[in-house]
């Protein structure tokens, strides 16, 4: 049996937007974002782990990881709002829209925990501690899929095309979704 060569698919040129908050080119929220993610998302495992070994170093741990990834989250929701706000095309996207949204959700979740774990980060754990980094987790990730959706299918927000020769018309195309 003879076995039939495929012909090769045409390449096609996807177009990004580049990102108006950046510094020598490079997008300052993909670079900001990925703290208050890493650190927000451990906040459950630090609650799980501090009710399983019952030390209060993890509890600790849960309160100062929720809160230096909210203080960061703060600038990179600046960021992120700003670049939203300053190129049209990215105003567009329901994607976008749906990520400002579920992005200020975890701002606010994170919020709450530092209020709630404040004044004791031990006692805080259960059951509300737990319940509000499970709720920030599950808003993490959704925020993500989102974020990550606008950058690698939709190209914005990133390093930008210096060959596209239709760039400077991504302010007046309708987005693909």
């Amino acid at each position: 049996m003879r076995r039939r060569l495929e012909q090769p698919k045409p390449k096609t040129v996807s177009h990004s937007v580049r990102s108006r908050m950046a510094i020598a080119k490079h997008p300052l929220h993909p670079m900001l974002v990925v703290y208050p993610v890493a650190l927000l998302s451990l906040v459950l495992p630090a609650d799980l782990l501090s009710l399983w070994l019952e030390q209060p170093f993890w509890a600790q741990s849960a309160y100062w990881m929720n809160a230096v990834g909210l203080a960061v989250g703060l600038l990179a929701g600046v960021v992120g709002t700003a670049d939203m706000f300053l190129i049209r095309v990215v105003r567009r996207h329901v994607s976008a829209w749906n990520h400002f949204i579920v992005a200020v959700m975890v701002l606010a979740v994170a919020g709450m925990g530092v209020w709630l774990r404040a004044p004791d980060p031990v006692a805080a754990v259960w059951p509300w501690g737990v319940l509000q980094s499970g709720l920030l987790l599950v808003l993490v990730m959704v925020a993500g899929w989102l974020g990550g959706t606008l950058s690698f299918r939709h190209g914005i927000g990133v390093y930008g095309d210096a060959d596209n020769p239709h760039e400077h018309e991504a302010d007046t195309r309708p987005p693909a979704e």
